[in-house]
């Protein structure tokens, strides 16, 4: 493919795809986890269908170890379902394949991915070099390629793969570009020294 091609995508339906990106849970950067316990803690009885154990340790297939999202196991019905994924998906994924995290900032009045793993508000959108990056076009490299037993993430999920017909990405993660270009440190709020309700009274402002 051309590589002035614009990158076409349909963006986000989690309903559609039943949550897909969350297959394998979430890798945390240094200082989420920290948040998302502090978050779960105060509001108990929002969070109550969790497992005792919501953030363990993890390996990536290629052999990389960080602190995730525990997963449970959960069926994928649809006939599109990439065969090296796992029929499990994050914890925090709800019946109707919304976000715990997301749902509850919106019902505190606050930004939407306030608390929310920089990893999931940005998906598929990657970063490279400081900067924003959309997923690969056809013929690319997926950047989560491993082997051929895992040959990528990314491009197997609906909305990082090239939608003939859909919109320049830009447009599509438009939401994902502005928030991006607010936030002067990531992950957004878990390493700024601040206590929770001092994270809850910013982002209402």
């Amino acid at each position: 493919m051309d590589n002035d091609t614009t990158m076409l995508v349909k963006g986000c339906d989690p309903v559609a795809c039943q949550g897909l990106c969350c297959y394998d849970g979430v890798y945390l950067l240094p200082g989420e986890d920290e948040l998302i316990r502090a978050v779960v803690a105060r509001y108990p009885e929002h969070f109550h269908t969790l497992p005792a154990a919501y953030i363990v340790e993890g390996t990536w297939p290629d052999g990389t170890k960080g602190v995730k999202t525990a997963t449970r196991p959960f069926t994928f019905t649809s006939d599109a379902f990439p065969a090296h994924f796992n029929h499990t998906r994050c914890v925090f994924a709800t019946s109707d394949h919304m976000c715990l995290l997301q749902g509850f900032a919106m019902e505190l009045g606050v930004h939407k991915w306030t608390f929310k793993p920089t990893a999931c508000w940005l998906f598929p959108l990657t970063i490279k070099e400081g900067e924003l990056a959309s997923p690969p076009l056809p013929g690319e490299h997926d950047p989560d390629y491993v082997d051929e037993a895992y040959p990528g993430y990314v491009t197997f999920v609906p909305c990082g793969k090239f939608a003939p017909g859909g919109n320049p990405w830009q447009q599509e993660f438009a939401d994902e570009i502005t928030f991006f270009d607010a936030v002067d440190q990531l992950p957004l709020w878990a390493n700024r020294g601040l206590t929770l309700d001092e994270i809850i009274a910013a982002a209402r402002t």
